[in-house]
Parts: structure tokens; C-alpha cells; sequence
């Protein structure tokens, strides 16, 4: 057993029985390879990651290969979801170098931690189309034996920055308008998503999108958005059975995915069906919805939070759990086969491992085949799905889970929960994790958060005083934005931590933390007196949109308007209507606050003098920039006040 058998990571701790003797991330193997002149090997990867567990088992644990590390290199063994602020590091360098990125990543560095060549996976000899890892680490062996000098001279710091190529631009709705044709040129039209090969969900590309239509009128961009949600609901990559998404499909069409399940993904996900729900008010992005929420309060639910991830494979075989035989289905559907193999599609299924992965037929298709409404028809669908789970819990055994409950997902999560008006208690638990502004790497501590987790806390705190109106949460999201603003922002973005200096403005597709950071500061200044410099938000707007639309979308609020929802609540009922209706009426980017007539010091300086219309009866007032409206009395105008802007 090497030393990784005690740390808190689940992917480590995996590897605790391999033959190689494994460092984690840590000044003790930087100094040994240093003072053995070794070079460094530095596999990262993920408890979720498929092919990290073939690297693992197949390659690492080779003891042929383990005499070649463990003779010539000290071996570093990092979690990705322990360490992101390191992996997205050398996921750049290595994508510059050798054009590969993603998990597992194999880097390799010279004795002094400077990077000189890396890929992802290494079958132990060759196959699968790739060069076998014993054969690729002798031969680094043999150069840095005999051509030392090559090798030096081609490494790069990790410390190396990356060069953005930005310069601060005057915001105008042209940058809008040009990453948008952007984004319509990489599009696929015939599947919806970004590019024609394997397909990766991009939540905040679907949300850019629809706000474009939003700010400009016109329904391309939703229509665009809305087609890849619908894609991707009826796809392989949405787990039919059980809700959930799967992080991507190896295909174009969303059928056959990879089948780990990030808390991560699913709660950006559940953000984005969410609005298209409210934006379209179509009850299949709202089932999308509760089938994605049914899987995350089912699986991955734990008494601290919600666990970081469900792996991919169950008892060896790679979507086990999740695939399925026609004679499994027969079994379990029982008179209902017949009907269940059209909905589920099965002609069109595609197989792995000899199973089918199902997807879901059209479902105004299949209203004229069951001869049922697609209320009905989302109805008897469940009952169907239900049969399944049940037969699947019950003869197959859940993947591995990794039970950590890290802050960044959780606080992500918590958001979404409390701005659509679900799960709300168990939102508030998370956020009440929050203890004197010192956000950790997990929920119950740990070591001290980097950005990311400042970010989500930040947002989820401001979420919590959106529905709850507790002063308690507006004094926690006023703290965490000034230690934000304080401890992150430089002149050039939001650094990853006070002990890394990057910056991370890219979606991988997940959202960036400077992204979630702009976003979470925008919606403060409009309740505080924090204010954004809109430079920092400019420079990034004119990067490649498909990585940096979540930040577009705060750009594009800032010219076009961020809405500042404020209800009066005079106690005569009337207040939690108009709360409930300005909660759940999509707009791009807005804050909405219910106070008392009393309590109105912190309000602008229009506001306060606006409020007093109407006084004696609750109201709403909606302000965007520096102009607001009348007092509102119905929730139901409150939609109609901010698609018109009639203020």
C-alpha cells in the first residue's frame, strides 16, 4: 500500500493499492525529485472518470510498469476535483504542447516541476490506436539521458500565464451581436449542441443564447437553445430511467455517452432547463427538471450536502447499471413492453457493451401514437420510468459514489434550489455552512477555498436572501462580496486563490469562476454599495463565446439592463404574491428584494423616493438602470413590465 490510503480523496484512495509509489501534490515529492534529480510523472484524474479507471488498471497497475516509475520518476497522484485551480493549469499546458487535454492527464516534468510533454490515456502497450505506456516512458527515459538539453529546453513553468490576448473594449451590444454569429456558425443544426463529433453540454451557451433573444426580440436564439435542451432530454446522455445527466457523449446524436454523473453538471443543467421552462413555460423542460432534481435527492443526497459524483461503471462493465437487454426490458415492463420499446425508442438505440442506451421518442410524435395529451403522455412515462428504476435497483448494484461534499458544487446547487423554490430548507442548510466568510474546499471544512468556492457561496447567499428576505443573508452576501473584491480581483480578473495568480475566465464547459464571480458581484452592486469595474467584464467579452458566454451574459446585462425587483410589503397578503411571480419570471440577470416600508435606507437614491407612491399597499418596482417604474399591484404584469421595459 503506497500513501495514499489515508487521504480524503476518493480517486486517491483508489489508488492506494497500486504497485507505483504514489506522492500527492506536495512540497515533500517537488523536493525529493529535485534532490534525486528524477523526472515527474503527474497523473490527474477524477473517482468519476471511466478511462481513469482503465489507466489505472490496466497501465498502473502493470508491475513492469510500476518498476519503470518507480525507478526512474517520483509519481504524483492528483484529484481534479480536489484540485481544479491545478488541473486547469496543466490541462492548458499540456493542450498547448501535445493538443490533448482532458482526464486522465498524464503530464511529465523535469526534476525543477517545469512541464515538457503530456497526453491523457496510455493503454499499457500499444492498442487502441494509441502508443503503449511502457514503450512512451522508456523512450522519455532515453532522452532525458542522452538529449537532456532537448528536454530543458522545451519545458515550461507551471507558472507560466497563459496570454489572453485581451484588451479592455467600451461595452457595446456589437460584441453581443458577433459572439452570438459565432456561436450560430459552430452550431449543429441537426442536433442542436456545439460542433459535429462528440458533444459536451454547454449550459451557459444554451443561457447566452436565450438571453440574446431576450435583449433583441428576436426567437432565434431561444429556438436554437431550446432545440439542444429537447436533443439532449430525448438523448442517451439523460440517464431515461433515473434523471440525470451523464458529463458527455462520445457522438454527435447525445445517444452513447460516458455515464459518470457529476453533482456539478447537473446542477448547472437543472439551471438551464429551469429557465427554458420559464422562458417558454413547455412542462418538458420542467419534467427535465424533476427527473434531474428526483436523481439528485435519490443518489447523491447525503446528511452534509450532496455528494461530488456517481462513477460510470458498475461491477466492470462500462454504463452497466444504466443499459439495458430487450429481455431485461421484457422482464421488467412486462404487458407495457410493446408501448415501452416505441417510447423508449429502441429501434434507434445504440448499444454498449452489447446493451441498449435509452432515449426517448419525440414526444409530440408520440402523443399521436398513445393517443394521449403530453400531460398524459409525461404522466404514464413516469409510471413506466418508475417500473424500470425499480427493477434496476433491485437487480443491479450503483456504481461507486464519491461521498465528498465539496463547496463549489454544493453552493451551485443551493442556488438553483432556492431561485426555482425547491428543496428549499435542505438550500438553506448548505448555505448556512457559511461560517464568518471563510468558504472551504468542503461543506464541513477543510483547507481553505480558492475562488470557485467563494464565487457559488457568494451567488447562493444572495439566492437565500432573495426568497427568504432575511437580513442574515444579505449581511453574509455583503461580506463575502467585499472579501471577494478584497482577497480575488486584481487589475487583469479574478485570481484562483492568494497562492495562484491565474486567472480562469474560460467555461470547460462548466462555468468559469470569474464568470460566477462577475455575475454574483452585478447582482450585489445593485442591492450595496459594492460596484464592478465593467473593464474587468469587457476584456473577456471578446474571446472565443463558446468558453466565455457566461461571462457574455453579464455583459450583455450591463448594456442592455440588469433588473432590480424591489416589493413593499405593507402585510396585506399581497407581498408573497408579487415575491412568488418576480422569482419565477425569467429575465437575464436580476435581483429581487422584499422589504418592509421601513427598511429602505440601502435603497437608491430614485428608489426612495419612488417607493412612496402607492404607500399603504404592497407593490413592486421595477429598476433597471437608473430608471424605474410605477408601483406594480399584480404579479402577473411583472412579465410583461420586463419583456417591454414600459418603465
Amino acid at each position: 500500500m503506497n500513501s495514499l490510503a489515508n487521504s480524503e480523496s476518493e480517486y486517491l484512495r483508489e489508488a492506494s493499492n497500486q504497485p507505483i509509489n504514489w506522492f500527492t501534490w506536495s512540497d515533500e515529492a517537488f523536493a525529493k525529485a529535485k534532490k534525486e534529480n528524477k523526472l515527474i510523472l503527474v497523473d490527474v484524474g477524477a473517482s468519476w472518470c471511466h478511462w481513469c479507471h482503465v489507466m489505472d488498471d490496466e497501465t498502473y497497475s502493470n508491475i513492469d510498469i510500476a518498476n519503470i516509475i518507480n525507478n526512474n520518476f517520483v509519481a504524483i497522484k492528483v484529484d481534479r476535483d480536489e484540485m481544479p485551480e491545478i488541473d486547469r493549469k496543466l490541462q492548458l499546458l499540456v493542450s498547448q504542447i501535445s493538443g490533448e487535454s482532458g482526464w486522465p492527464l498524464t503530464v511529465f516534468m523535469t526534476p525543477d516541476a517545469k512541464v515538457f510533454f503530456g497526453g491523457t490515456f496510455f493503454p499499457p502497450e500499444d492498442s487502441y490506436g494509441r502508443i503503449g505506456f511502457k514503450k512512451l516512458l522508456n523512450e522519455i527515459i532515453r532522452l532525458w539521458n542522452t538529449e537532456k538539453e532537448k528536454i530543458l529546453n522545451a519545458s515550461v513553468s507551471i507558472d507560466f500565464k497563459e496570454n489572453l490576448q485581451v484588451k479592455s473594449n467600451s461595452l457595446n451590444f456589437n460584441l453581443i451581436e458577433s459572439a452570438f454569429s459565432i456561436l450560430t456558425s459552430a452550431y449543429d443544426f441537426e442536433y442542436g449542441g456545439l460542433g459535429n463529433s462528440m458533444k459536451f453540454p454547454h449550459p451557459k451557451v444554451d443561457e447566452f443564447m436565450r438571453a440574446y433573444s431576450y435583449w433583441t426580440k428576436d426567437d432565434i436564439g431561444e429556438k436554437l437553445s431550446q432545440f439542444t435542451l429537447k436533443k439532449m432530454f430525448y438523448g442517451g446522455i439523460f440517464d431515461q430511467v433515473g434523471g440525470g445527466f451523464h458529463r458527455y457523449t462520445v457522438d454527435r446524436e447525445w445517444k452513447v455517452p460516458h455515464f459518470e454523473k457529476l453533482l456539478i453538471d447537473n446542477a448547472e443543467l437543472l439551471e438551464d432547463y429551469y429557465n427554458a421552462y420559464l422562458q417558454s413555460n413547455d412542462i418538458e423542460y420542467l419534467e427535465a427538471f424533476n427527473l434531474t432534481l428526483d436523481f439528485l435527492n435519490r443518489d447523491l443526497k447525503n446528511p452534509d450536502g450532496y455528494s461530488n459524483s456517481i462513477d460510470a461503471d458498475s461491477e466492470g462493465i462500462e454504463g452497466g447499471y444504466y443499459t439495458w437487454t430487450e429481455d431485461e426490458l421484457k422482464d421488467a415492463l412486462g404487458d407495457n413492453f410493446n408501448l415501452g420499446i416505441k417510447i423508449f425508442n429502441i429501434p434507434e438505440c445504440e448499444e454498449v457493451e452489447g446493451r441498449k442506451v435509452l432515449m426517448l421518442k419525440d414526444l409530440n410524435d408520440l402523443t399521436k401514437i398513445v393517443n394521449k395529451n403530453k400531460t398524459e403522455l409525461i404522466s404514464y412515462i413516469r409510471s413506466l420510468r418508475k417500473i424500470l428504476l425499480q427493477y434496476r435497483q433491485k437487480n443491479r448494484k450503483l456504481p461507486n459514489i464519491d461521498k465528498n461534499t465539496y463547496s463549489y458544487p454544493n453552493y451551485k446547487l443551493a442556488e438553483v434550489l432556492l431561485f426555482s423554490k425547491t428543496n428549499v430548507q435542505d438550500a438553506l442548510s448548505i448555505v448556512n455552512n457559511i461560517n464568518n466568510n471563510i468558504i472551504t474546499r468542503r461543506l464541513k471544512g477543510g483547507k481553505e477555498g480558492i475562488l470557485e468556492d467563494y464565487a457559488t457561496a457568494l451567488l447562493a447567499s444572495i439566492a437565500a436572501y432573495e426568497v427568504t428576505s432575511s437580513e442574515k443573508y444579505y449581511n453574509m452576501s455583503i461580506e463575502l462580496g467585499e472579501k471577494i473584491m478584497k482577497d480575488f480581483l486584481t487589475a487583469d480578473g479574478f485570481i484562483e486563490s492568494k497562492d495562484n495568480k491565474d486567472l480562469s475566465v474560460f467555461d470547460m464547459p462548466n462555468e468559469s469562476p470569474n464568470s460566477l464571480a462577475i455575475k454574483g458581484l452585478l447582482k450585489l452592486s445593485n442591492i450595496s454599495d459594492i460596484k464592478i469595474d465593467e473593464n474587468i467584464i469587457s476584456k473577456f467579452s471578446n474571446l472565443d463565446p463558446s468558453s466565455v458566454s457566461g461571462i457574455l451574459i453579464s455583459a450583455g446585462s450591463l448594456i442592455k439592463g440588469i433588473a432590480h425587483i424591489v416589493i413593499i410589503d405593507e402585510k396585506d397578503g399581497n407581498a408573497e404574491r408579487l415575491h412568488d411571480y418576480s422569482l419565477k419570471t425569467y429575465y437575464p440577470l436580476k435581483v429581487v428584494e422584499k422589504i418592509s416600508d421601513d427598511v429602505k435606507d440601502r435603497l437608491t437614491s430614485t428608489l426612495r423616493s419612488m417607493i412612496t407612491y402607492g404607500k399603504g399597499k404592497s407593490r413592486a418596482f421595477i429598476c433597471i438602470g437608473t430608471t424605474c417604474s410605477m408601483p406594480i399591484y399584480e404579479g402577473e404584469k411583472i412579465n410583461s413590465f420586463l419583456k417591454s421595459k414600459e418603465i
